[in-house]
């Protein structure tokens, strides 16, 4: 049996007290006598009264609330982003309400307008795999038309006026298949990328590239990407059967890193390269399956962190302040 919420009304009709004295008795008005509010709150205490703070908040047009869009919660990367969020948004008594949009723009749309219809005060949100491919930004563009106050990070668009939160994909990949060479001494490195697509993964797949030819590296033939997990692993099992002289793969993203270790462990079994260097952007975790792995380590909860702090003191600002791009410090493990 479901039971229901004491009202501030049932209150008032129990105590012989008007809604508005009760609800000032509640607070802790000075307005109210100290006998008429420890009588509310001993009988208010009595029949468990719980206050609705969501509907206090709709009242005095805030929340505490704020919004969060991810594409998904099984990547590490977002589940630590969310871990940073709601640590600095608790540490700041705001509360925070989570939806995964699946990659879906309808998804993501609908998730997005429903937060946004008076539910909380600011929305933070990595866009969709769908939207960004299909270069699709009218929903979001809505929010900001509105005033929504709105943090972007990771998956990000310059046509989308807000603050963002990223790192520098570019510069990280660069500096990561520079050093393979410099200080791992490897000549014929492989990238792999499920993000291929995607902005971000383009910045990484040019760093990576470029670091190969300031190394007079050649780029010809280095690129493994897919649409699909089990498609890349196919690709990649097939190019390291064909070149036995590969030494170093760099993925771009944590599946494409953990189809690599399952490539690279299985070629291990039939005595095929037994030396090849694996490293990327990816979390800890992927390390039991491959201890020398060398991680681009992308402080996720840092980033969370840092997209909790832009959302509030946009919220909290009194005048309109230029957008602000933070940009999170990548580094090796």
């Amino acid at each position: 049996m479901i039971q229901t919420r004491t009202t501030l009304a049932e209150m008032s009709k129990a105590l012989n007290l008007s809604i508005s004295t009760v609800s000032k008795s509640l607070s802790g008005s000075p307005e109210i006598s100290l006998p008429t509010q420890t009588r509310v709150r001993d009988f208010a205490k009595s029949c468990n009264y719980i206050p609705n703070n969501f509907a206090s908040g709709l009242r005095k047009g805030y929340t505490n609330t704020i919004g969060l869009v991810i594409p998904n919660i099984l990547n590490s990367f977002y589940a630590k982003v969310l871990a940073g969020i709601e640590n600095h948004l608790d540490q700041n008594n705001y509360k925070l309400i989570t939806s995964i949009s699946n990659e879906s723009i309808d998804k993501e749309s609908k998730s997005l307008n429903k937060m946004a219809g008076g539910y909380v005060d600011g929305l933070i949100m990595c866009v969709s795999k769908e939207t960004e491919l299909t270069n699709t930004y009218d929903h979001i563009k809505a929010l900001t038309g509105r005033g929504t106050p709105l943090v972007l990070f990771d998956r990000i668009c310059e046509m989308i006026d807000c603050d963002k939160v990223i790192i520098d994909d570019y510069k990280s990949a660069y500096e990561t298949t520079d050093y393979l060479i410099k200080h791992k001494g490897l000549k014929n490195i492989v990238m792999t990328s499920l993000i291929n697509g995607l902005h971000h993964g383009k910045l990484r797949a040019e760093g990576f590239k470029d670091a190969l030819k300031t190394n007079h590296l050649s780029t010809e033939n280095k690129i493994i990407v897919a649409d699909t997990p089990e498609a890349l692993k196919i690709k990649l099992t097939a190019f390291l059967e064909n070149d036995t002289t590969v030494d170093g793969v760099f993925g771009l993203n944590e599946q494409a890193i953990v189809q690599t270790i399952q490539v690279t462990n299985v070629l291990k079994s039939y005595s095929k390269h037994q030396d090849i260097v694996i490293a990327g952007f990816c979390n800890h975790y992927q390390a039991n399956y491959h201890p020398d792995l060398i991680i681009v380590e992308q402080n996720a909860e840092t980033i969370g962190a840092a997209a909790a702090k832009l959302i509030i003191k946009r919220i909290k600002s009194k005048e309109m302040q230029p957008f602000y791009t933070k940009m999170i410090a990548t580094e090796l493990v």
